[in-house]
């Protein structure tokens, strides 16, 4: 009998990464396979039940996972290259350097295009999302390493690294409460909230440290200044409400997903390693 492939909804580079789906089936003749019939179907062809709701409980949480981690990775590879750039322990933070964008580079392509127990973006939005971020991180990764081969600390240099490094933050950011907010339509029983916070945690230590050099370099000091400010408050709000929870009334400013409940940490391993944090 023929058989007809089908290759899921994934992004699809050459179309700018909208979603696309592929069918397939050869073409005989007397019995004999003489070509393949392919055709792409686009995205309004997407029917209305989607992949959102065969995505498990684990699936939602290491996408939620892999994106914060991300955002971690790419402000580490920023904190680095900036710490070998200024003299700081130079061969040990250009290994650190090389093996963090690896990994960030590596993290990315999974989200983009699934991984193991990591799913395809299952929405539009985040696609676009991580295909935003994707697209500054391929600038960012060479502006760095062109950098640190010309030992170049410039005005203009560093003032392009902080703003696609903040920029693919952004992205990220956004496409990681994207994906909670799926899992939480999907799957109302998932801790997914508490998973984004988490995640966030680490980037913004990132962040805060990153921030500090771009001020101790003297680009954008106001700037960099009162952004540390908020990545420290944020940092903040977000630990105490790990610990205490937080009601759907409250709306603090600098909360992840603010209005929406979160519940407290009773986790006895948990509540330690949050204390000595």
């Amino acid at each position: 009998a023929d058989v007809i492939t089908v290759i899921d909804w994934k992004p699809y580079g050459p179309s700018f990464g909208a979603l696309a789906s592929f069918l397939s089936t050869g073409i005989k003749k007397n019995g004999t396979l003489v070509g393949v019939f392919a055709t792409q179907l686009p995205p309004e062809a997407k029917p209305i039940c989607s992949v959102v709701p065969s995505i498990t409980a684990q699936q939602w949480q290491d996408a939620v996972a892999e994106t914060g981690k991300q955002r971690m990775l790419v402000q580490k590879a920023t904190r680095v290259f900036l710490q070998a750039l200024k003299g700081v322990d130079v061969e040990t933070n250009r290994i650190d350097f090389v093996l963090t964008v690896g990994d960030a580079t590596d993290s990315m392509r999974k989200t983009m295009k699934g991984y193991d127990t990591i799913p395809a973006p299952p929405t539009q939005a985040i696609a676009n999302l991580l295909l935003e971020a994707w697209d500054q991180w391929e600038v960012l990764d060479q502006e760095m390493k062109l950098s640190l081969e010309l030992k170049d600390a410039s005005f203009t240099v560093l003032s392009k690294v902080m703003k696609l490094s903040r920029a693919i933050d952004d992205a990220l950011n956004a496409a990681l409460e994207q994906y909670v907010l799926s899992a939480v339509a999907a799957q109302p029983t998932t801790r997914s909230i508490i998973w984004g916070v988490s995640q966030r945690q680490a980037s913004l230590v990132q962040r805060m440290a990153v921030e500090a050099l771009f001020i101790r370099f003297g680009i954008d000091v106001d700037v960099n200044t009162a952004s540390f400010a908020e990545s420290v408050g944020a940092f903040e709000v977000a630990h105490w409400e790990l610990l205490e929870g937080r009601s759907v009334s409250v709306q603090t400013l600098g909360s992840f997903l603010a209005g929406r409940a979160l519940q407290r940490t009773t986790d006895a391993c948990t509540l330690n390693a949050m204390e000595d944090v």
